[in-house]
């Protein structure tokens, strides 16, 4: 478009709907004035619970048949059996799978690791971009103990927003939400998926997601002030 014209830009984002900081910006400073405290909870590993064909239907399963017929690996576990020094390395290499760095940052050889380990037994990696539907249930349950009635439903830079009933959604076979990012109608609270990330950020005050990590039992770790969402990659030049 021609300069004389003028160019449309979007305004500035809320930070209570969306995430946009920015690859080497402290995911806190991010939120600060917005949200006291960021967790960040890894998607886990599935495994069947007892049909192994169960991997090979995966894409056609509801979120209530994936709760049903699959369980959790945690990262935790998953280092000790790949033989990784470090958690950090699950995330690199998982980022390697998807193509997400560019050829001189990535870590092709812990890929391989996760791939031939999941290929062998019968494991489905995380996915990325989105809550891990083995979580659905366990989040929407847990935000129902603690009052919550409503949610926000956004996509990624929330430019497109709807309404959601907590408890239809739960009750509901499938997870019914073509956005990723969810946030609290008083706009106090904010469950939101990195694009390229295997984990998703949960932003509210100390005591709300403190709630929600010990109801739902997840894996993660609290954001400090220089946390970004490359945070398993700060030794690597990315550009």
């Amino acid at each position: 478009m021609d300069e004389e014209e003028g160019i449309i830009t979007l305004p500035e984002g809320h930070r209570y709907a969306m995430f946009g900081g920015g690859d080497d910006y402290p995911i806190k400073t991010y939120y600060k004035g917005v949200f006291e405290t960021v967790f960040v909870v890894f998607h886990p590993f599935l495994v069947p619970k007892d049909d192994p064909t169960a991997v090979d239907r995966y894409v056609e399963l509801d979120k209530n048949e994936v709760e049903q017929q699959f369980r959790a690996i945690t990262w935790a576990d998953m280092r000790r059996r790949l033989d990784f020094d470090d958690i950090k390395r699950i995330d690199h290499a998982l980022r390697t799978m998807i193509a997400a760095l560019k050829p001189h940052a990535e870590d092709q050889e812990g890929a391989n690791r996760i791939i031939e380990f999941c290929n062998r037994e019968n494991v489905l990696p995380p996915g990325e971009g989105e809550l891990s539907n083995l979580l659905e249930n366990q989040v929407l349950r847990a935000l129902l103990e603690m009052g919550e009635e409503w949610m926000w439903s956004g996509d990624e830079f929330c430019t497109e927003r709807h309404l959601i009933n907590i408890r239809e959604t739960l009750t509901s076979d499938t997870w019914g939400m073509r956005h990723r990012t969810f946030f609290g109608h008083q706009h106090d609270w904010l469950i939101v998926p990195p694009w390229d990330s295997h984990f998703t950020l949960i932003c509210s005050s100390r005591a709300w997601v403190e709630q929600v990590v010990e109801r739902c039992e997840l894996e993660g770790f609290y954001c400090d002030e220089n946390t970004t969402i490359n945070w398993s990659l700060l030794d690597r030049k990315l550009r």
